[in-house]
């Protein structure tokens, strides 16, 4: 007899509670970050640390604030204290299990002026079972009840913009039910970026 999709919403978290590779994929996520060593420095964020298992590598390349429930809490709450304290950041990874909307446009004002990494999950349209509210949530931030690599990639530029940054996508890869982002974003001066000048 098939699992119902209940049962495997239980498997799936608590494959997830037990830290389990096959949920987590740190080897993929860490081969996909090898391939960007130069934008590795300096101050790096980490929300949803978990069990670190990007944690150590990342503190190969800079300081390392690994947001986790145990030292932040709810890292949706965190991140407005952390920007509240004017904190920026070289990288920010965001690696939550479900949608990394509510983070955004926030974490562009928390990005170094001269150039942030930005690296997210987020997860795969159909491979995900989602109802009618994540399916509304899909049209409110991404414009679709399925959003694609493509639309992604337009709203994160359009989210950047709002804070005069230039969002550009350096590289996605598709780990099995996710992908993960890597955007180099970089401050532009809204009079260049715009073409005018201030009288």
């Amino acid at each position: 007899m098939a699992m119902t999709n209940a049962e495997k919403h239980r498997k799936v978290r608590k494959a997830q509670a037990d830290n389990a590779d096959s949920h987590h994929h740190p080897e993929e996520k860490i081969a996909q970050l090898e391939r960007l060593p130069e934008y590795l420095h300096g101050d790096i964020l980490e929300v949803f640390g978990g069990e670190g298992n990007l944690t150590g590598f990342y503190r190969q390349y800079g300081n390392v604030e690994s947001m986790t429930k145990e030292t932040h809490g709810d890292s949706f709450h965190a991140i407005y204290q952390l920007r509240a304290d004017r904190r920026k950041f070289n990288v920010i990874d965001i690696d939550s299990y479900g949608y990394p909307n509510k983070f955004f446009p926030v974490v562009f004002e928390m990005m170094k002026d001269k150039g942030a990494l930005l690296v997210f999950t987020f997860p795969i349209v159909g491979v995900q079972c989602v109802n009618g509210i994540y399916e509304q949530n899909y049209i409110n931030f991404w414009g679709t009840t399925r959003p694609t690599t493509g639309d992604v990639v337009g709203r994160i530029t359009d989210h950047a913009l709002r804070e005069w940054r230039l969002a550009s996508l350096v590289d996605v890869v598709k780990i099995k039910p996710i992908w993960r982002f890597a955007f180099w974003v970089k401050r532009v001066k809204a009079t260049e970026f715009c073409n005018v000048r201030n009288r």
